[in-house]
């Protein structure tokens, strides 16, 4: 009984700064959405995901960070500013180039006994490929291009992914909390329920459309709305649980503590990170010139 009184006491806690970090955020990401230059959003994108890839190598690390860790952020904000900002074939493999050849480097010059390398180097380098691999798709869903990302559409490519997925979170924990009795993933996120993923499914649809229109977008079929919102609110669950599976594997309850209330930068974005790819590509696949 006080054990169920202490966790309450400890989400009313939560309650206050959670909404003080929504007050604070979403003026500021719609700021920067509707009134910044393109370059805005991508420093957005790029101080998120370089808080995400301390995160992630803090969990798998396990907080024994040296300089093997501290490149390996670094490495992400590389990678997402020559995908930016040169777009070249030559220069991202130029800069995937450097930055293997500093990790190792780093690797070499921070070891402290060699049975530990294997380790060290597979959670920096899968840090690396995670959190840029992710976080290079929505680099180019907002990249000011021919294809809708320019002035006039910048915060609604920006936006959409957001609605997609906060949407479907939204849906999935009222529907999962009033319906939920079958579990997703017991192993991995024992709160999540099948029907809690099928009400988040359809919320997402929802918030997609709601996206198209109301936010400065080009015209996009109902056919490719739901064509992205579906997909993007599957992986977007998907990638929920697989960073609720870093955390249980590395025995971490919140990725950090950044985000107070909000269980860290990671675990309010890893959602978005798988999502905003598929967006990315449904768009450049299908979405008339």
């Amino acid at each position: 009984m006080a054990s169920n009184e202490a966790k309450k006491d400890k989400k009313n806690s939560d309650l206050l700064p959670r909404v003080i970090v929504a007050v604070v955020g979403i003026p500021v990401l719609l700021s920067a959405a509707f009134l910044g230059p393109n370059w805005v959003l991508w420093l957005c994108v790029l101080l998120t995901a370089t808080i995400g890839a301390w995160a992630c190598l803090r969990m798998t690390l396990q907080r024994d960070f040296r300089l093997d860790g501290v490149v390996g952020v670094l490495s992400v904000s590389l990678m997402l500013s020559a995908l930016y900002w040169l777009d070249t074939p030559l220069a991202i493999a130029g800069t995937l180039f450097g930055v293997t050849v500093a990790i190792f480097g780093a690797t070499l010059v921070s070891l402290r006994n060699v049975e530990e390398s294997a380790r060290r180097l597979g959670a920096v380098f899968s840090g690396l490929v995670y959190i840029t691999v992710m976080f290079g798709g929505y680099t180019y869903l907002i990249k000011a291009t021919p294809r809708g990302a320019v002035a006039e559409f910048q915060a609604g490519w920006f936006l959409f992914p957001m609605f997609v997925v906060w949407a479907g979170d939204t849906g999935a924990y009222f529907v999962g909390r009033a319906f939920g009795k079958r579990k997703l993933a017991p192993r991995v996120s024992p709160g999540k329920s099948w029907e809690g993923a099928i009400g988040g499914l359809a919320a997402s649809v929802l918030g997609a459309f709601v996206a198209s229109w109301i936010l400065p977008l080009p015209a996009i079929p109902a056919w490719l709305v739901v064509t992205m919102a579906v997909p993007a609110a599957v992986l977007g669950q998907m990638g929920d649980l697989c960073e609720s599976l870093i955390k249980r594997a590395t025995g971490f309850k919140d990725s950090s503590k950044i985000l107070y209330g909000h269980g860290g930068m990671l675990d309010r974005v890893d959602a978005l990170m798988f999502a905003s790819p598929w967006i990315l590509i449904a768009r450049e696949l299908w979405l008339p010139l």
